[in-house]
Parts: structure tokens; sequence; C-alpha cells
């Protein structure tokens, strides 16, 4: 019965999304999709979950109906009639970083993913430095991993890193407008893929992989509404390269989870999943990071022992910045685990908001979110600034995250948009004056 209610208002929240936002692609049916799957996954128990406790069902219900509630607000907001219709009538589009057809773009691309790709080459010469071949940093995957927890493996240059993530932003972009997928697509994650293998994590794949998307088809919704050119993506090529695309992510992965040893054992799975012990792709464990989530927000509102600073975890990289001039601690880049009884960290943005700002977050900060997103989903749309595009996107990205963390706790959330709206005037007047700019074909 659990099961067919959360599915059922999962569905109707989707539904709704679309009748609001007149796309598929909206902040309302990706919440609906990821929250409602998160606690669909974990009621199904192919683990041998504890029970969820009624405060945890309040907050989920609550955090969610808050969000609806900011969503609303603004549609419902006065003068605000001809912006909900934004969709209703094409109009001619004119952006200026196409005015050299997409050239600047292009080069753009290519020098943040370069940087990228040296981030990559810099930190695997550290490694092989240290362990000698590239195969006995494989073998000491584990080791690797809590060398770069401990943060005793250093960047180059700190900000470096972050470059790549403009790299994946700006090629949503690209991709959109010319309709077609192509290996400048692929080559930012290239870059993604090699650094991250340095660190033997999967968050930043994660991370990457959701900027993409959702830049990719926002400015697909914005081109949709060109009058002055049939707007069409080719369905073969999409499919290709997505599949591709999903297959490279997916096994790189894969890859760190087996070179890490994950612990695929689970006392009381059920007989199907225990079946899938030691696949390399779809593994107890994966089914694991897809839904304890809600385990652990349950387990963290039951113990109640945690004590953190206010907005320690969404503002996690203002306290860094105190810890570095010496004024506090730096708060831990990880949660408190708890057992569930398998045991994991992460308990979705409710658990983060609640430890920051109590219960009254839990209802505050959804609403906030809703009401942001949906403020710059119509901006955007009726004003097309690329400015607010990125904020758009970066939105996004909270909710996209919203299953597992509060994504503004990672530094790349912070720096990489503080790039993005920093480089995005000079990227405009480079395509304005195009005529300096070389064509690249790739």
């Amino acid at each position: 019965m659990t099961l067919l209610l959360i599915a059922v208002i999962s569905f109707l929240g989707i539904i709704l999304g679309k009748l609001l936002f007149q796309k598929w692609i909206n902040h309302l049916t990706i919440y609906c999709f990821i929250m409602g799957g998160l606690v669909f996954l974990y009621e199904l128990r192919l683990l041998p979950y504890i029970k969820i406790i009624p405060l945890a069902w309040i907050y989920l219900i609550s955090s969610f109906l808050s969000f609806l509630l900011g969503i609303l607000t603004v549609i419902s907001a006065k003068n605000l009639n001809i912006i909900v219709k934004a969709f209703d009538k094409k109009s001619d589009i004119s952006l200026p970083i196409f005015t050299d057809g997409g050239k600047a773009l292009k080069l753009s691309i290519l020098f943040f993913s370069l940087v990228g790709l040296f981030v990559a080459i810099q930190r695997w010469w550290v490694l092989i430095h240290m362990f000698g071949s590239i195969p006995a940093v494989l073998v000491n995957a584990a080791i690797v991993y809590r060398l770069n927890v401990n943060r005793e493996i250093k960047d180059f240059i700190p900000i470096l890193p972050n470059f790549v993530y403009v790299a994946i932003f700006l090629v949503g972009i690209y991709t959109a407008y010319k309709r077609r997928f192509s290996f400048l697509t692929f080559f930012p994650f290239i870059c993604i893929i090699l650094k991250e293998l340095t660190y033997f994590g999967r968050g930043e794949i994660l991370f990457a992989l959701l900027e993409f998307l959702f830049s990719f088809f926002l400015f697909r919704h914005l081109l949709n509404d060109d009058a002055s050119q049939r707007f069409k993506f080719s369905k073969m090529n999409a499919f290709v390269a997505s599949s591709i695309l999903v297959i490279i992510l997916v096994a790189s992965s894969s890859l760190i989870r087996v070179s890490r040893g994950s612990y695929e054992n689970f006392v009381g799975a059920s007989n199907g999943l225990s079946q899938l012990k030691g696949s390399f792709i779809i593994s107890p464990s994966i089914y694991l990071y897809l839904s304890s989530d809600v385990g652990v927000l349950s387990k963290y509102l039951e113990l109640n022992n945690e004590h953190t600073m206010f907005g320690e975890n969404t503002f996690l990289i203002f306290y860094d910045f105190l810890a570095k001039l010496g004024i506090m601690k730096r708060p831990s880049d990880f949660q408190k685990g708890y057992f569930i009884p398998m045991w994991t960290n992460t308990g979705t943005y409710i658990r983060e908001l609640s430890a920051d700002f109590g219960t009254a977050g839990v209802f505050f900060v959804p609403y906030l979110i809703g009401f942001l997103i949906t403020w710059f989903w119509f901006k955007f749309y009726n004003e097309k600034s690329l400015v607010v595009f990125a904020l758009l996107v970066y939105f996004f990205l909270i909710v996209g995250f919203s299953f597992l963390v509060m994504v503004t706790r990672l530094t790349q959330w912070y720096i990489s948009l503080f790039l993005i709206i920093l480089y995005l005037p000079i990227l405009e007047k480079m395509a304005i004056n195009g005529e300096n700019v070389k064509s690249l074909k790739i």
C-alpha cells in the first residue's frame, strides 16, 4: 500500500509539473521523480532496512509541500500571467554568443577542458610518483581515496579543478545549439573521468552529468521557442551519443567501485539482489547508494545526537575559508555515518537542512529553493540572460542532488558557478567580435 501511494503521489507531481511549466523537464517533475524514486526504492526493502520513523515521514512530506508552495507562490504572483505563458508564442531568438556561429563558444569549451585535462595529468603524475605505476595506483585505490579524504594530495592550483565544470556548462549549450552530439560533447567528460580516477570518488562524475543534462535540456527549451527556424535534433545521433556517454560514465564509476573494493555481501539482502553480487555495473552497493539515504535521515532524526554550527553543511565553503584564516577548525567533508543496518552517511538534503537550521530550515529552505528556481525559470525564458540561465542550472543541481546531499556543501558548486558568471560577458564579447576568432573544426 505504501509503495502504491508513493508511486501515485510522485506520478501526480510529475504531471502537475508538466501542466505548470509546459515541459517535461522542469524542477517539479525532477524533484518528484528523484525524491519519490528514492523513497520507493527504500520501501522495496531489497535490503533489510530499518523502518522510517513518523518524524522522517513528516519531514519528507513537509519539505515537498514547501518546495511546491514556493513554486506556486511565483506562479500565482500578481502581474505574472504573461510570464507564465512564456512558451505559448514563439519568437525570434538572437543571443550574442551565437553571433559568430558558435566559434567562440567552441574555443571556450576547448580551453576550459584542456585546463581540466592538465589538472588530471598533474594528479596522475603525483600518484605515479608515489606508487610507481598506473596499475599500482589502481591496486592501492582505497589508500588513494583515504589520502584524498585527508587532503594529503594537493592540487597544483586549487581553483583549476573547477574549470572543467565551466566546459560542461558551455558544452550543454553548444550541443543544444548545434543540434547534434560530437566529440566536443564528450571531451570535458573524458577530462572529468581522468581527474576523478585520481580521487576514486564518484560525486564529481554525477555533478558533471547532471550539470550537462540540465544545461542541455533547459537550453533546448529556449531553442524550441525560436520562430526563426525549426529546431530539430537528430534522434539517432542523440540516441547513439547518449548511449556512449552513459556507458562511459557507468563503466568509469563501476571501475572506481571495483578498485576501491566496495563491500557487496549484505546480510539479509533479497535473493534477486544477492544474485547481482559481483556485477560490474549493477550490484547491491548500487542499490544501497540509490535508496539508503532515507534510512540515514530517519536514524539521524531518531538519535538526534549531532551538533553542527549554523549553516555548516549548506555553507561549508565559508567555514573552509575561515579555517584557512586560522579562525576556526574546518568542519569535516563527510557527515556522520549510521547503521541501518548497513553503514552509510548521506541522508538527503533534508538531513543537512535540519542539522544546519533546525526544523524551520526543513520548511523554509525548500520553499526558498522552489521560489527562486521558478523565478529564474521564467526570468530566463523571457529575458534570455545567460547569467540567469547559469543560476537556473545550478539551482537545478540542488534538486538533482536532493536525494543525496545539499549540493551547496561542495566547493565546486560555488566556484564553478562564480567562474561561469564571470566568463559569460567575456564570451559574449568574443562572439560579437567573431571575425577575430579562427574557426576550429572538431
